[in-house]
């Protein structure tokens, strides 16, 4: 059932339970508090001689709230994220010398030499034909390649550049890891390559 509530300067019909209280919100925002009184007063509709029950408010319980402001928003631009750029990056890097090098590209691994247990750079191009890496020297040569040769600040860069060139955005790197690992790899082997005579 709707019933009109007047008070001046304003009158208006909401669905009410004479024992409710209510907030009322203008068309500007301001808010007030509403308790309905439940003895209504009567009064006859011009049009019909049916008694319209209007209930009036109980201007001891009538208070005005702060009015409604719209809020302001400030949205983060995700790309931006250091910490989305670090996340994706350990995942690069893992891959890359976890299952990209060893299992596709392992002859990378035999410009690196094991003397004694001691792992450095061979010095020739003939010495890394000659050089062969035996599968319990995968582990070691593997880390000697990321820490001394193509390091994580290196690779970072190179994500980077790429992404930049190609206008791609961090979160979309996944949809284009093939392009970016043959990438990675390339600047590996010039690197090995340039570190040889």
């Amino acid at each position: 059932m709707s019933y009109s509530i007047v008070n001046a300067p304003f009158t208006y019909s909401v669905p009410v339970d004479p024992n409710s209280t209510y907030i009322y919100t203008d068309p500007i925002g301001r808010q007030t508090i509403i308790d309905i009184s439940s003895s209504p007063s009567y009064t006859v509709s011009p049009v019909s001689p049916i008694y319209t029950p209007i209930y009036t408010l109980d201007t001891s319980y009538v208070y005005n709230l702060p009015s409604i402001v719209s809020a302001n928003y400030e949205y983060q631009d995700i790309n931006a994220d250091p910490e989305l750029h670090q996340k994706i990056m350990k995942k690069i890097y893992t891959n890359f010398y976890n299952f990209i090098i060893p299992n596709q590209f392992p002859h990378l691994l035999n410009y690196v030499t094991n003397s004694k247990g001691n792992y450095k750079m061979v010095k020739t191009y003939k010495e890394y034909k000659k050089n062969k890496t035996r599968e319990n020297e995968y582990e070691p040569k593997l880390q000697y390649l990321a820490r001394s040769v193509y390091q994580k600040t290196d690779m970072y860069k190179d994500v980077k550049n790429f992404l930049s060139t190609y206008e791609i955005k961090w979160y979309d790197l996944e949809d284009r890891k093939k392009e970016v690992f043959e990438l990675l790899v390339n600047k590996l082997k010039n690197k090995l390559e340039n570190l040889i005579d």
